[in-house]
């Protein structure tokens, strides 16, 4: 589980990174595509946190 974790979290970066540009947007698109934006982040700090908890139940 961990190992498809991260490469969701890294799959999720690039994409918002490539799709969600809201610093070359005008106003009203901007605060759409922030908002989606920081919502994929928030998907990204999800996954790594599922593989952390994969990895750390390994362990024990």
């Amino acid at each position: 589980r961990w190992i498809g974790a991260l490469a969701l979290a890294g799959f999720t970066l690039l994409a918002t990174f490539v799709a969600l540009r809201f610093w070359e947007m005008q106003p009203p698109a901007r605060f759409m595509a922030a908002n989606a934006f920081f919502e994929h982040l928030g998907l990204v700090g999800g996954f790594l946190l599922v593989a952390w908890y994969d990895l750390n139940q390994r362990e024990t």
